[in-house]
């Protein structure tokens, strides 16, 4: 059966990216690392919050105070210091479904990972940014009010402010968009466009074995570790 090409994509459908450019200290590094990790990667009971939150794939990346850049050009670089206290640079990528609130939004329907995102933001450091402690939108001020669940709209704000990427670009697919935005930020293209984690995790729209396959991440038993065959490195230069 011949089954018509997708020509038209609703928000909830559409592929999108987060590029959060973190300061945070130096000291408190690896537990923002940890905390992040976990949001992705863990879950309550109960629940497989797969479908809601959307996340295909999310790279963490490390840039410690100072540090050059790991490639012969100039990459990123770290946030000044300030009154003799360092800032390391924490790097947070993520594609994923929908519009920018309502996937930020599923994260804070889990008490164990909204524990984590407030651990996040203790780990921040803003000083020296122009971003005063009673800025409703900043991290301080965030934590002092009962953390972010009880200010999910403050906390859009903070991300968006170490947001490079615009969640208004959503991935195209090959054929292009019939509405393009005018000069966006950058180009996100989508090999499947509209195939979102829902549709996957679906056995009547994705792969009927997926929940084996994939266990939820508190699902039981619980998702195994995967042996990963090592890749061969390119020849020297």
């Amino acid at each position: 059966m011949t089954t018509a090409p997708i020509t038209s994509l609703l928000q909830a459908e559409e592929q999108h990216m987060l590029m959060l450019f973190l300061p945070v200290r130096s000291e408190g590094l690896q537990s923002a690392i940890e905390s992040v990790g976990k949001v992705f990667g863990t879950a309550g009971p109960g629940t497989d919050l797969r479908p809601s939150q959307g996340v295909h794939f999310f790279m963490l990346y490390h840039m410690p105070a100072g540090a050059s850049s790991p490639i012969i050009v100039p990459t990123f670089q770290t946030a000044p210091a300030f009154a003799g206290k360092a800032k390391d640079l924490l790097l947070v990528l993520s594609i994923y479904d929908a519009d920018f609130e309502p996937y930020i939004g599923s994260f804070l329907t889990d008490p164990a990972i909204v524990g984590k995102l407030n651990t996040l933001l203790a780990e921040m450091d803003e000083d020296g940014l122009g971003i005063a402690p009673d800025d409703p939108a900043s991290a301080a001020n965030i934590l002092a009010n009962g953390g972010v669940e009880k200010n999910a709209e403050a906390f859009f704000q903070l991300l968006m402010r170490y947001n490079f990427a615009d969640p208004t670009v959503p991935a195209t697919g090959p054929g292009g968009s019939t509405n393009p935005q005018p000069a966006p930020r950058y180009t996100l293209g989508a090999t499947f466009p509209g195939l979102t984690i829902a549709k996957i995790l679906d056995p009547a729209t994705g792969y009927p074995a997926a929940g084996s396959l994939w266990p939820s991440r508190e699902g039981t038993p619980p998702p195994p570790a995967i042996t990963y065959e090592p890749s061969t490195p390119p020849a020297a230069v």
